[in-house]
């Protein structure tokens, strides 16, 4: 338990590179179903797969910020 709080800091150091990873390299990520392969008119297509990037690139921002917090209230919790 003592180690959660470190650990949850470094986990939240090293996923800001992978978001920003994840968002640079996410219009060729489609981890479900594909959709955008039945898309037939290339601007559509492109600007669906830039639109599948930021939200990638959101929804793996948002990682670092909860694992800093979740680390910075562990470590209250184990200091208690």
């Amino acid at each position: 338990m003592k180690n959660l709080p470190q650990i949850l800091f470094w986990l939240g150091i090293v996923s800001v590179p992978v978001a920003w990873l994840f968002w640079y390299f996410g219009p060729d990520i489609e981890l479900a179903r594909s959709v955008l392969g039945d898309v037939q008119d290339p601007a559509m297509r492109a600007a669906l797969q830039e639109a599948h990037a930021e939200r990638w690139g959101i929804f793996v921002g948002i990682w670092p910020v909860t694992l800093l917090v979740l680390s910075k209230i562990m470590e209250t919790k184990v200091q208690d």
